[in-house]
């Protein structure tokens, strides 16, 4: 028979490993929901992106050393200032960054801006263009899914 302090302390340590793995399983479902709610999917939505010119043109067939505007139509959905940065990268043929750009600013509730970044390619070929919305570039989280554009630069 287990003498009556060794049980207290027996029972003491069930109770403290049980707590333990509750408080863990507690904390592991709350960073679950919380990081999937914690996207502001929905907040900001995006449309419209052009490749335009400084006149704000449209270019359907750009070519090396012109400079370009990656432009897209930004729009606050939510009833609450949202802060977001547009980040633009471009990928060559083979995969590599070949430019990566962003810009930042603030939408009020219900408001639409096109937020818009320079590039300037410096060879012909075909490029892959991203465009992400994020809250900032500490946490990064997505307000918008990504999108994906190609261009052909000649």
């Amino acid at each position: 028979m287990i003498p009556r302090f060794e049980w207290e302390w027996f029972i003491s340590e069930i109770a403290r490993i049980v707590a333990m793995k509750f408080l863990a399983a507690a904390i592991f479902s709350m960073a679950l929901i919380g990081a999937n709610s914690a996207y502001g999917y929905g907040e900001v939505s995006t449309s419209d992106f052009r490749i335009v010119n400084s006149l704000n043109e449209n270019v359907y067939s750009p070519v090396v050393d012109q400079q370009l505007n990656l432009q897209t139509s930004l729009k606050n959905v939510s009833q609450k200032n949202v802060d977001w940065v547009y980040v633009v990268q471009i990928l060559n043929s083979d995969g590599a960054i070949s430019d990566l750009n962003y810009a930042s600013g603030s939408l009020l509730a219900n408001q639409t801006l096109a937020a818009a970044l320079s590039w300037t390619p410096q060879s012909s070929g075909t490029y892959t263009i991203q465009v992400f919305i994020w809250d900032n570039l500490r946490n990064i989280d997505p307000l918008a899914p990504m999108s994906t554009y190609s261009v052909t630069v000649t």
